[in-house]
């Protein structure tokens, strides 16, 4: 399987490096839900630019704490440098040079991987000296604006110039399956009951996986590749080394991956972690199975299982959509199923949805509950259709497309579902101004 290649943004707080990478990315917006732990913003992204495929990592920022920053700059950015392709150095265009922004610039430079210096907030900075920049021995500056878009063009051409192009899609692809959990839950069992045969390597020491590993099989003749995935602890407890680049290389596979399944351990029962690693999954717009494994280790009456199913229904609203089966890799329970409801997925993410009914839904659903409006101005949606697969995205043209409220959205959503079947897919709304002229728009996943 070809590894996507890794961009790292790295830089100081408050450079603007989160704006560019939700710039680079599409504005692609953190899940938000009332439970606790769930509210993030994405760290990775998939970006496509002209032929060129990478996923984006968004660094946290170098900071002075303790006079360690040189310290604190050579772990993140030896992080990085040990699976990136391209480092871009984040600078803030209308701020002197700073300690940090010269510890960052060197020790990417000492790397050996190719380094871009991207001045941010370039829209701020009147009369910019870029010769002031570059003291710090990035050859290739580019001043860019998240907020406006100026310079990301130059910034994409600049980073996929040190890139292989990716391959044209092939028309028959195998789907590709991801298993990605916590460690020790069971993922790389799984694998062997889905495969049939052992050839992945299983410990009962959290942490064996260390890289992505594939196998391709045959369901009722379709392809399937399966991905064993390193399991990924809370950020709070993932390690230096190996371990952090294990995470990054797992959470580039969510990107890979079609559909992912979430393996939870059933002896501990449903995590936090488990909770950001659906949130990453749904983030990124990929089919998602929620696998509560190791089922027939738990002690269990004929209640036990509804009583976990409405807990975690509880704690997972945000993809309340997902499939939830329970697993055993040691009795081969419903190993068969997760076959079976991939398929199933993968048709549905391709569903095209014609126009004419969903407008006469639209239109049903505009009449019944029209968007609320705020200071006098009064969204109105006056046409809808479907724009891509892989999610399924719907666009709606409207008047004020930014006061289109999330509870409107949810409401538009669950109805859309109702009407056509998207279990186990996230599916995105966009709302564009009517003429087109307005560019703006919002994604929206479940809430």
């Amino acid at each position: 399987m070809a590894v996507t290649p890794i961009v790292a943004i790295v830089g100081r707080p408050n450079v603007g490096k989160s704006s560019l990478f939700n710039r680079l990315v599409g504005t692609r917006q953190a899940i938000t839900h009332e439970t606790a732990h769930t509210t993030r913003n994405a760290n990775y992204g998939s970006v496509e630019w002209g032929g060129y495929h990478f996923t984006l990592v968004d660094t946290a920022g170098l900071s002075r704490e303790g006079g360690e920053v040189e310290l604190q700059a050579q772990d993140q950015i030896k992080q990085m440098a040990s699976t990136a392709s391209v480092i871009i150095v984040t600078v803030d265009a209308a701020t002197m040079i700073t300690d940090e922004d010269l510890a960052a610039a060197r020790l990417a430079l000492k790397s050996g991987k190719p380094v871009i210096l991207a001045l941010g907030k370039i829209d701020t900075a009147s009369g910019t000296d870029i010769e002031q920049w570059r003291r710090l021995g990035i050859s290739t500056i580019i001043g860019v604006s998240a907020i406006h878009g100026r310079g990301t063009g130059d910034l994409l051409d600049a980073i996929t110039s040190h890139l292989e192009a990716v391959p044209a899609p092939e028309t028959n692809r195998p789907l590709k399956l991801a298993l990605i959990g916590r460690p020790n839950v069971g993922k790389s069992s799984l694998i062997n009951a889905l495969v049939g045969k052992q050839k992945t390597l299983v410990s009962s020491v959290p942490g064996t996986t260390r890289d992505v590993a594939s196998e391709l099989i045959k369901y009722h003749g379709r392809e399937i590749e399966l991905l064993d995935t390193a399991g990924v602890r809370r950020r709070g407890k993932i390690e230096k080394g190996v371990e952090k680049f294990s995470a990054l290389r797992t959470l580039s596979a969510i990107n890979e991956a079609d559909i992912c399944v979430l393996v939870m351990d059933a002896e501990e029962g449903q995590v936090a972690g488990d909770l950001n690693l659906a949130g990453q999954i749904v983030d990124a717009g990929k089919g998602l199975i929620l696998a509560m494994n190791k089922w027939d280790a738990v002690d269990k009456d004929d209640k036990t299982q509804d009583r976990m199913t409405a807990l975690l229904r509880t704690h997972f609203q945000f993809a309340w959509w997902a499939p939830l089966i329970y697993t055993s890799a040691v009795q081969g329970l419903h190993v068969n199923q997760l076959m079976e409801l991939a398929v199933q997925i993968e048709d549905r993410r391709r569903t095209q949805v014609p126009t004419g009914p969903f407008n006469r839904l639209v239109e049903k659903l505009v009449a019944k509950q029209p968007p609320a409006g705020l200071k006098g101005k009064l969204p109105k949606i006056n046409y809808g259709t479907q724009t891509e697969i892989n999610p399924p995205t719907f666009t709606f043209f409207c008047t004020y497309p930014d006061l289109i409220h999330f509870s409107y959205r949810r409401y538009l959503e669950n109805n859309i579902r109702d009407e056509w079947d998207f279990a186990g897919t996230p599916i995105r709304l966009e709302f564009r101004h009517k003429h087109g002229d307005d560019l703006r728009s919002s994604r929206s996943k479940k809430k």
